[in-house]
């Protein structure tokens, strides 16, 4: 039987593997999968570790929401890539959430350049969104509808989230 932690670890990954099924699929993450996910884990920390779980996973969603939001501003990732980090906090607290976001950015970057690779053709039109981000006023970053990619060319940032998060966890065990 597995310990209760194992469960929070359990709920975790399914949680991350739907967020990387859902996102390559649609290029979305629902508001609902990380509104479940987050009740449930705000509740077990509660339920496991009382005012200090709860303490905790309200600083590990600050964590990944702070770490990520400068990447949506920049439009680098989505509003539901932000939350879906967020999310993770909850369940693993600051200091493993600061772990996860970090290997999350180090698989990101992997498999941006796997894609990269695998679509050439896309290659060039992230080159240019790379200088366009480098080169525009990061206030009107956001305000553009013009500056965001078709869903054919963004890039399921969900997955490389599952990625960093499992590693995180294998990590944490250690």
């Amino acid at each position: 039987m597995l310990s209760t932690e194992d469960q929070l670890d359990a709920a975790l990954i399914l949680f991350v593997l739907s967020v990387a099924i859902i996102d390559w699929r649609t290029h979305r993450i629902p508001n609902v999968v990380c509104t479940v996910a987050a009740v449930i884990g705000l509740g077990c920390q509660l339920w496991l570790h009382g005012e200090d779980g709860l303490l905790s996973a309200l600083g590990g969603a600050a964590v990944g929401f702070a770490m990520l939001l400068p990447f949506y501003v920049v439009r680098a990732f989505g509003a539901g890539d932000v939350k879906a980090m967020a999310t993770v906090g909850i369940f693993l607290g600051m200091r493993t959430t600061m772990i996860a976001v970090g290997m999350t950015l180090v698989a990101g970057a992997i498999l941006g350049v796997a894609v990269l690779l695998l679509r050439p053709m896309h290659a060039n039109a992230t080159l240019h969104r790379l200088v366009g981000l480098l080169v525009s006023p990061i206030a009107s970053m956001r305000s553009s509808r013009q500056n965001i990619p078709p869903a054919s060319q963004r890039f399921p940032y969900g997955v490389a989230i599952a990625c960093g998060t499992t590693a995180a966890l294998l990590i944490a065990a250690h």
